[in-house]
Formats: structure tokens, sequence, C-alpha cells
């Protein structure tokens, strides 16, 4: 079955089966998923290990983990299944007036507010019937690889370099912005100030899941100049408020710290260093390249972006 050529004989119906086997490394689990029963997911899986001449699941203990075969599978199963899905679900015309649909897209907290709130105001003007569903950033490219989302906006530059480095992923430029940093209105910081200055102090910072954040080099040159520990949040949105009252420095981008309602009783700081900066990206899967509704979408939020 493994020689060249020999997938001829696989039974495509068990594809499903396969990729929920490869997913879960567990039988249980698996007959949950595809909504049949233990001993016919076993079955499945003595047919599956025939077919392919492989064990595909091998016990460690009390569990399973894949053989190097199965490993070599997943992925490309998994985008079979997905790309099957999407060929099946898409419509081969789209009308914004009428056509419902539901696009799930990862974003940060700042994302969702300086960017992608336009987009939804423009979308809902258009075509009414469309949801949508915000997740927070948690290793973007492996949930845009494996269906989890639709899309991300991004704007950290490893995560763009691994999907432009990725055949199947694609990447659309959007906008640029610089990070500040924010300082309760009576912090004794005053005038241009120093990266020294700047490290005498804490800092409140944002760190994504799964995410390598650009002001990570910020905050290595200021622990070098013997910066307090941080704080790290899971978003930007709570850092004003951590910061109004206190002596801490929040870092945060330029164009948000315009909207968040405290910016009144704080102030940015001037810098005589240079701050990290980054461009947003909007990653997706190249399986949505002839999706009527989505390239309708993509459409929205390059135009969002470019004013």
């Amino acid at each position: 079955m493994r020689a060249a050529g020999a997938m001829q004989h696989f039974d495509f119906n068990l594809l499903a089966s396969l990729d929920a086997l490869l997913a879960e490394k567990n039988v249980t689990r698996a007959a949950r998923r595809m909504n049949v029963t233990q001993s016919t997911m076993s079955g499945i899986l003595r047919r599956l290990r025939d077919q392919f001449e492989d064990e595909l699941l091998v016990r460690f203990g009390r569990r399973y983990e894949l053989s190097p075969f199965a490993q070599s599978l997943a992925v490309s199963v998994r985008q079979t299944i997905l790309q099957i899905d999407t060929t099946i679900s898409a419509k081969p015309l789209f009308d914004p007036k009428t056509d419902r649909r539901r696009f799930r897209i990862m974003a940060s907290d700042y994302n969702t507010m300086v960017y992608l709130a336009e987009v939804f105001r423009r979308v809902g003007k258009e075509a009414p019937n469309l949801g949508f569903d915000i997740v927070p950033i948690n290793s973007p490219l492996e949930h845009v690889r494996d269906g989890t989302v639709e899309m991300c906006v991004t704007g950290n530059p490893y995560t763009h370099e691994e999907a432009s480095a990725d055949p199947l992923l694609r990447s659309d430029e959007l906008f640029s912005e610089v990070y500040c940093c924010v300082v309760d209105g009576r912090h004794p910081l005053r005038g241009k100030v120093t990266l020294d200055q700047v490290a005498r102090f804490s800092h409140v910072v944002a760190q994504f899941l799964g995410v390598t954040m650009q002001t990570s080099e910020l905050m290595t040159r200021l622990r070098r100049n013997g910066a307090h520990p941080s704080v790290n949040v899971p978003t930007f949105y709570v850092i004003p408020g951590m910061i109004h009252g206190t002596r801490s420095i929040g870092i945060l981008p330029g164009k948000m710290f315009e909207l968040v309602p405290e910016r009144l009783r704080l102030r940015k700081l001037d810098v005589a260093f240079e701050m990290p900066c980054f461009t947003e990206h909007l990653i997706w899967h190249s399986r949505f390249a002839y999706d009527p509704a989505f390239g309708w979408l993509r459409g929205m939020m390059l135009g969002a972006a470019a004013g």
C-alpha cells in the first residue's frame, strides 16, 4: 500500500475517520468525534492498518502516539479534508445582500478596535447577513492551517515570515504601526527620555500565546539596563487601566492609545530611542483562493486598510 501509486487502492470513505484518528491519537475520542461506536472505530483502524501496512497508532504505556508514517500523513490528510469541505460548502456565486456566512477571524484586541471595527462597519452596510467570530491570538499559523479560523490579522514579523515561507498560506499587507510608551499623567518622567530613564520603572506589556512579540527586543534592552520585572498581560486593552495612578510604563500601539477611554488621564512619553514598529498582515489559507464569499470579504478588508 505504501508503494508509489498504491493510493488507487485506498478506500476514501475512510478519509474522515483517518483524520480523526491522526488528530485524536485515541480510538475512543476519534469515535466520539465521528459519532460512531468505539468498536466501529476500532474496526476502521484495523482496515486502515491493513491498507497502509502500518500500525498508525503505536501504544506507549497507557497512551498512543503516531507512528513515523502516520506523522507524515497527518498534515496532508487534514489539508485534504479542509479543501474538500471548502469546495463543497463554497457557493459558485456570492450575493452580499442576501447570502449568509459566518467567518472566524483571529485577531488581537488592538486589531479588533483599530481595524476590524471599521471593516465591520463597511461590511454591515453591504452584507448585513454575514456573521463573525473573533478569537484571540493563539498560535495563529497552526490554527489557520488546521481550519480553526479562516484568517488571521497579525503584525508579528516572525509570524509573517513563517507564513511567507509556507506555499499553502497567503499574506496581504494591511497597514503599519509604531509602539509607544504610555504613563500616568502625573508620572515623574518629563521631556525627551532615554532608555536608561525608562528602565528605572516597571513595565506592562502584552504577550500572546504561541507568538514571539516584537516588543521582546525592547524588553531585553530594558532588562540589560536594570529594568524592574515586567507585568505580562494577555491583551493590550487592559494596559491603560493598569498604569493609571502608578509609576509603571505601558508599551502600547500608538493608534490604540488614541481610542482607549483612559487616554485623557495618560500621556505618551517622548523617547530618545527607537520604538518597535510593525506591519499588519492578513494571513489566510490558499484553499480559499476561489471562494467567492471569502474573496469578497478579503476585498473589503484590503479596502478598509487602504482607507
